[in-house]
């Protein structure tokens, strides 16, 4: 299982580093800043996440792997960015691009967040649901705070409600002895709730 959930935290972290890249990228920033904004969507999150469970130094800081899968990705959308190819990757392809990532980013994340709640405490269902909805959202909340923008999670279409299903999915499966189920079925939960309100462009109530 520890392979399983280090699998979906790296898919998070390369999805999320994406992600905070592409905003970096539509500020028009220099590499350093969209390296900054990868960092924070990338690993943010995840930070909180063991900030709160009290796991210290938090995991994104103890292993390498992570600071590399950042810096990697960060030079790869800076030199597509910087290519003769640049008009053809801007718009309507860059905008699918970050909100594929995004959503990927949301799914693999929620899984690690729940899981390490669950974790250190089994018998605290809120918390579970919670830290994996905060491990998802919190790196993108740093993001768009600071790329000067309204966090997602404030006015985006269906953000935050498919990882606070997905935990309750994860928590409901693996407390009845579904481990493996748990993981798999929550990621696909999130992901496919995420993109279908992309999609079909879903909304919560909002004031006029």
């Amino acid at each position: 299982m520890d392979i399983v959930w280090y699998i979906f935290d790296i898919i998070g972290t390369i999805a999320f580093a994406i992600s905070g890249a592409l905003v970096g990228v539509a500020k028009h920033m220099d590499v350093f800043g969209i390296s900054v904004l990868a960092m924070a969507t990338a690993i943010g999150g995840g930070i909180i996440r063991d900030v709160l469970v009290g796991h210290f130094p938090p995991n994104s800081l103890q292993h390498v792997i992570y600071m590399v899968i950042i810096i990697v990705v960060t030079i790869v959308v800076f030199m597509i960015y910087r290519s003769r190819f640049k008009k053809q990757m801007m718009g309507r392809w860059s905008r699918r691009s970050y909100m594929f990532a995004d959503a990927l980013g949301l799914a693999s994340f929620t899984v690690t967040g729940a899981s390490v709640g669950y974790g250190a405490y089994p018998e605290l269902p809120i918390f579970i649901v919670m830290l994996g909805t905060i491990t998802a959202v919190g790196g993108g909340i740093v993001r768009d705070m600071l790329g000067q923008r309204i966090p997602s999670v404030l006015k985006e279409d269906v953000y935050a409600l498919p990882t606070i299903i997905g935990g309750i999915v994860y928590y409901s499966l693996i407390y009845n002895g579904y481990d493996m189920a748990a993981l798999y079925l929550s990621f696909i939960m999130v992901l496919v709730i995420r993109l279908l309100a992309i999609y079909f462009q879903w909304s919560l109530p909002k004031v006029r």
